[in-house]
């Protein structure tokens, strides 16, 4: 009898609890314990299901995905005012991400480390040319030139043939990012290139099982997640290793050169003595390099490839683009930046593109350092913040027909660009993704002049569930397209 009336009281006073914890939190779903809402996300497109439940719930809404309680952002005001602020400064605490990376790089850490860090990598874009003008950055615009240059030639030897544009672009944009990284070109045959492309091509995929293992670490049990998670640790070792090597090889090379591990070696040489606390050392001279190549190819791959995907759908919109560029281009040399500020409509083509297909669809988690309210309600520190950029771009408040590919929502009766607020494909506030400029540079150079030169096709006999398979895309880190390849005709 006492044990029935304890266990009421138990209960009584646990869902007095309950409701204490949660007052005046977001709106959202009921889920189960444990596992919380996860039972119902699709595991192949969560964003999808996110954005789902901001229909339902509204812009700002709460949901518990395992052992992690987030609060789901939509509404693209709320969402630049919120990342804004001090308090959502931090990423997301998992313990999975921790574990591999170690807290140290740049995505994925926090606090002074991230400062200084972030301070530094911005100070070297500067350096080697990310700036609105000077003789660096026109060095650093024939650097992506001739990686174009060589793009362009190997397609031309494809005699109309069917590339797969994964495995071609991560060699060529590869060997633009390895440059401003490493200060190292490799031969496409070299053994450390090969592998560190197919670690590319492998890595992110092995690495997005991170997230489910940090919600749910009890998923650690089953031998598929922990091998895994083993093999992405040995990856990071192995190109640590190549770094390594190639620090230990540049020696007074490196007072010559900006590229990022020669300036951080720089740094280190110059803190040798330093009594200030600093944290410009080995290991995280290796975890930023990864972080910045890992980072710069891959989006900047998947958002070209995603573009020229929609180029070959919409042979109008091509057509369309050919004329601009024939008219900006009448010497047959290189379009270059300067020439780019006078054909909007390729700005609102790569923009359209980035809208439809985000490479972070589900926005990249920040966490709460303080407890804050936000729209009236309680946001308790520790909570993990979705900025969900897949609902932003796809919203009909914003967006008419915005399932379909229409760049010129992108540019006013007078043709000039004009800035959408919905429109946030590096995020906002102080986690911003610090390439975006260059990212676009690179972008806007090799689309271009691949469609200046080329009329870019589907392979032929392709249906339409094939087409929709790959627009689908895979959803790792970030979305790709689905595997396929894509023909290049020379048209000049």
């Amino acid at each position: 009898m006492f044990w029935i009336i304890g266990a009421i009281l138990f209960g009584v006073l646990y869902a007095g609890y309950l409701w204490r914890s949660n007052r005046n939190l977001p709106p959202g779903p009921w889920g189960v314990p444990i596992f919380g809402y996860l039972p119902w996300l699709n595991p192949t497109e969560p964003y999808k299901t996110l954005t789902a439940l901001a229909c339902k719930y509204g812009s700002i809404y709460s949901i518990q995905m395992g052992k992690h309680f987030a609060v789901v952002m939509s509404d693209p005001t709320l969402v630049r005012m919120a990342l804004a602020r001090n308090e959502l400064a931090d990423r997301t605490n998992f313990e999975v991400v921790n574990e591999i990376m170690q807290e140290h790089g740049l995505i994925f850490t926090h606090g002074p480390l991230w400062k200084e860090q972030r301070k530094f990598v911005c100070n070297w874009l500067k350096v080697i040319g990310v700036t609105k003008f000077g003789d660096k950055k026109n060095n650093l615009q024939l650097l992506i030139a001739d990686a174009v240059s060589t793009t362009i030639s190997k397609l031309r030897q494809s005699d109309n043939r069917p590339i797969d544009t994964g495995t071609f672009f991560l060699v060529h944009i590869g060997d633009f990012i390895n440059l401003i990284v490493l200060g190292k070109a490799w031969p496409e045959d070299d053994p450390n290139w090969i592998y560190l492309r197919n670690l590319a091509e492998d890595g992110s995929k092995k690495f997005a099982i991170a997230t489910p293992l940090s919600v749910l670490p009890i998923l650690k049990i089953i031998p598929k997640y922990r091998n895994t998670v083993f093999e992405v640790i040995e990856g990071v070792k192995n190109t640590h290793f190549i770094y390594k090597t190639l620090m230990e090889k540049r020696g007074n090379e490196i007072h010559e050169s900006d590229d990022l591990m020669a300036m951080f070696m720089k740094e280190m040489t110059k803190r040798t003595n330093d009594k200030d606390s600093h944290h410009f050392t080995e290991k995280q001279c290796c975890f930023l390099l990864s972080d910045l190549f890992g980072a710069g190819v891959e989006t900047t791959v998947n958002t070209l490839r995603w573009f020229l995907l929609y180029m070959a759908l919409n042979q109008g919109i091509q057509n369309d683009l050919h004329k601009s560029l024939d008219s900006a281009c009448t010497d047959g040399g290189l379009i270059g930046l300067e020439q780019i500020k006078s054909i909007p409509l390729l700005k609102a083509c790569v923009s359209e593109t980035m809208r439809l297909r985000p490479v972070a669809p589900s926005g990249i988690p920040r966490s709460v350092n303080t407890e804050i309210t936000i729209s009236g309600y309680r946001i308790p520190k520790g909570t993990m913040v979705l900025p969900l950029q897949w609902a932003m771009h796809h919203d009909e408040k914003y967006w008419t027909d915005p399932e379909t590919f229409r760049p010129k929502r992108f540019l006013d009766d007078e043709g000039n660009m004009i800035n959408h607020k919905a429109f946030m494909p590096f995020q906002a506030g102080k986690r911003a993704c610090v390439g975006d400029t260059l990212s676009y540079w690179i972008l806007y150079l090799f689309g271009a002049n691949i469609i200046h030169n080329f009329n870019v096709s589907p392979e032929r006999g392709l249906s339409e569930k094939e087409i929709n398979t790959i627009m689908d895309g895979e959803f790792g880190i970030t979305l790709s397209p689905a595997a396929h390849n894509v023909v290049f005709k020379s048209r000049i």
